[in-house]
C-alpha cells in the first residue's frame, strides 16, 4: 500500500545500523514483516542486509498499489490492456515520464499529460503507481492524469483509497463536502460548483452558521467559482458578517461581478470624484478625495485596503476605483484608455489612478475578456515599458493577466512588444524580460515559433554584447525554457558567444536552459513519431 517509509527504518538509514535499536522493521504493515523476518537466513544475516532488503520490500509494496488480503483472499483480477481504447505509451515518451517522475524537470509534467492526452495514449503499467501517487500530491494535474489511466490505471486506482479521487463521482463530492477537512471540503465545493453552482450555494448556506469563521472565509472564496448575480443575495448579507476576512471575500467578489449593487453603488461613489477639464488645447484630470467614509462605504470595503505611502483619503479613492470597470472612464472622458492614462501621469494623484485603475482592469479581465478591456491593457503594457518606476503604480501580480487573454490575443501582443526592441537586449530592456517573465508563467500553450525564436535571438545577442545582467535574467530563462516552442531546438542551442571570455557568468544558466529545452523537444517527437 502506498505509504510513507516507516519511521524506524529511515532513522536507521540516517544514524547507521551499529547505532540502531532491534526491530527497526517493527513499523512494516505485519504481513510484509512476517515475510521478510520469515525468509530463510534471516536471523544469521548482518544488520545491513536486513536492514537493505526491508526497505526494498517496503518500495515493492508501494508500488503494488494495493494491500493483500489473508491468503485464502484471492487477488483482484488484473485487467488487459487489450481492449483499451488508449494507445500503449511510445517506449521513449515512457523514459521521459519515468525522468518526470524522478524529479527531473518537475514544471514539464503537465505538458507530458497534456500531449498523452492529446495523442490519446493510456500511462505505462509499470509507471502507474508513481503518476497516481503524483495526482494525490498536485490536485490540478488530476484531470489530466484521469484521461491518460486506461483500463488498468482506473482498476489499479480502486485499489488504493489514497487513489480514490479517480473517477470521483457526486456521491464521492458530497462525501467529502460533508466530513472532509477544510482543504477537503474546499475543493468539493470547487467542484459542485462547476456542475451546479446553484445547489452549491445551497449546500454553503445550510452549513454557514455552524461553519468557524476561518472557515467560512475560505469556503466563500470558493463561489469566485461560477460566479453570477444569483449569488449576490447571499454575498450581501456575508458584507454584515462579524469577521473582518469573510466581509473582504464579499467585497472582492461583488466589486468584480458586473451588475452587482455593490458594483452600482461604488460607481456612485466615483462618478463625482473624478473631473476631466478641458482648457483649450489641453486637458486636466481633476480628483476629489472623499472627506468622510461613512457606514456603508465601510461596508463595502473602502478603506479595507493597505497602500504603502499612501494617505488615507487616497486609499479610499483606490478602493472605489477598483470596483469601477475602466471602460466606464474612456467612454464618460471621451478618451481612448492611452490618453486616459496620459491624464493620470500628468494628476498630483498619478498613485492613486494607476492603482485604481489597473485593480480595476483585473477585476474585469478576471470576469470575462473583451476588446475594449484589451486596449486598455496594452495602454499599460505600454506605460510600463516606457516610463521608469511604474511597476510601483500598479498590483504586484498585475501581469499574471496574461492568463485571461485570449491566447492568439496574448501571443500577439507578445509578438508585437519583443518585435519593436532591437536586435539585442540590454539593461533598459530588463522590463519587458520581467514582463515575459510573467506572462510564461501564466502561459495556456507553447508560443509561436516566430516569437519563440525572437525572444532567444535577442537574449543571444544581449550576452555577446554583455549588455544584460545573467543573475536577473537567470530565473527568466527558466520560466521561459517551458513556454519556447521546442522545434526551434538547433536554433537556441547555436549562436551563443561560448568564445568570449564574459560568456563564463551565463554558462551555468544557459546549459540548464538549453537542457530543459532538448529534454522538451526529445519528449515531443515520440508522439508526433506514433501519429505519423
Amino acid at each position: 500500500m502506498s505509504s510513507p517509509l516507516p519511521i524506524k527504518i529511515h532513522q536507521t538509514l540516517q544514524i547507521g545500523t551499529s547505532r540502531a535499536a532491534p526491530g527497526f522493521d517493527d513499523d512494516l504493515p505485519p504481513d510484509l514483516r512476517e515475510g521478510v523476518r520469515g525468509r530463510p537466513g534471516a536471523n544469521t544475516a548482518p544488520q545491513e542486509a536486513n536492514l537493505w532488503l526491508a526497505l526494498a520490500a517496503h518500495c515493492l509494496w508501494q508500488r503494488a498499489g494495493y494491500q493483500p488480503g489473508s491468503a485464502a483472499q484471492a487477488a483482484p483480477a488484473t485487467p488487459s490492456c487489450d481492449s483499451d481504447a488508449l494507445r500503449p505509451c511510445p517506449a521513449q515518451a515512457e523514459k521521459a515520464l519515468a525522468l518526470l517522475l524522478l524529479d527531473e524537470y518537475p514544471q514539464v509534467r503537465p505538458e507530458w499529460l497534456r500531449l498523452a492526452n492529446a495523442h490519446q495514449c493510456r500511462l505505462p503499467p509499470r509507471l502507474l503507481p508513481g503518476v497516481l501517487d503524483m495526482g494525490t500530491a498536485q490536485r490540478p494535474l488530476r484531470s489530466l492524469i484521469e484521461g491518460v489511466l486506461g483500463t488498468r490505471g482506473h482498476w489499479l486506482a480502486k485499489q488504493n483509497p489514497d487513489w480514490n479521487w479517480v473517477g470521483a463521482d457526486t456521491d464521492d463530492i458530497n462525501a467529502l463536502w460533508e466530513d472532509g477537512n477544510i482543504e477537503q471540503r474546499a475543493h468539493a465545493l470547487r467542484d459542485m460548483r462547476g456542475k451546479d453552482p446553484g445547489a452549491a450555494v445551497q449546500a454553503l448556506q445550510a452549513t454557514w452558521a455552524s461553519e468557524t469563521p476561518d472557515h467560512r472565509a475560505t469556503l466563500l472564496g470558493c463561489l469566485s467559482v461560477g460566479l453570477s448575480l444569483a449569488d449576490e443575495a447571499f454575498l450581501e448579507s456575508a458584507l454584515d458578517d462579524k469577521r473582518k476576512e469573510v466581509r473582504s471575500v464579499a467585497q472582492r467578489l461583488l466589486a468584480g461581478l458586473p451588475g452587482s449593487q455593490l458594483a452600482q453603488r461604488m460607481l456612485a461613489r466615483a462618478m463625482p470624484l473624478l473631473r476631466l477639464e478641458r482648457n483649450g488645447g489641453t486637458s486636466h484630470l481633476l480628483v476629489e478625495v472623499p472627506q468622510e467614509r461613512d457606514k456603508s462605504m465601510q461596508r463595502d470595503g473602502v478603506g479595507a485596503g493597505l497602500y504603502p505611502a499612501m494617505g488615507e483619503k487616497s486609499s479610499w479613492v483606490v478602493d472605489i476605483l477598483a470596483a469601477v470597470p475602466p471602460t466606464h472612464w474612456s467612454a464618460s472622458f471621451d478618451a481612448s484608455p492611452r490618453t486616459c492614462l496620459t491624464l493620470a501621469m500628468g494628476s498630483e494623484f498619478k498613485h492613486t489612478l494607476l492603482l485604481g485603475w489597473s485593480s480595476a482592469l483585473q477585476r474585469s479581465l478576471q470576469a470575462g475578456y473583451d476588446a475594449s478591456l484589451h486596449a486598455w491593457f496594452t495602454a499599460f503594457l505600454d506605460l510600463y515599458l516606457k516610463s521608469s518606476g511604474i511597476h510601483t503604480h500598479m498590483p504586484r501580480d498585475f501581469f499574471s493577466l496574461f492568463g485571461t487573454l485570449p491566447p492568439d490575443a496574448a501571443d500577439d501582443l507578445l509578438a508585437t512588444l519583443v518585435e519593436a526592441t532591437p536586435a539585442a537586449w540590454m539593461h533598459a530592456h530588463s522590463s519587458l524580460i520581467d514582463l515575459l517573465d510573467d506572462a510564461a508563467k501564466n502561459a495556456r500553450r507553447n508560443w509561436p515559433l516566430a516569437l519563440s525564436k525572437a525572444v532567444v535571438s535577442r537574449i543571444q545577442a544581449g550576452c555577446a554584447a554583455n549588455t544584460l545582467q545573467s543573475w536577473s535574467l537567470g530565473y527568466s530563462m527558466a520560466t521561459l525554457a517551458l513556454v519556447l516552442d521546442p522545434r526551434a531546438i538547433e536554433a537556441y542551442e547555436n549562436g551563443w558567444p561560448r568564445d568570449i571570455p564574459e560568456f563564463a557568468q551565463w554558462e551555468d544558466t544557459v546549459d540548464k536552459f538549453l537542457r530543459t529545452l532538448r529534454f522538451r523537444h526529445d519528449m515531443y517527437l515520440p508522439f508526433q513519431e506514433q501519429s505519423a
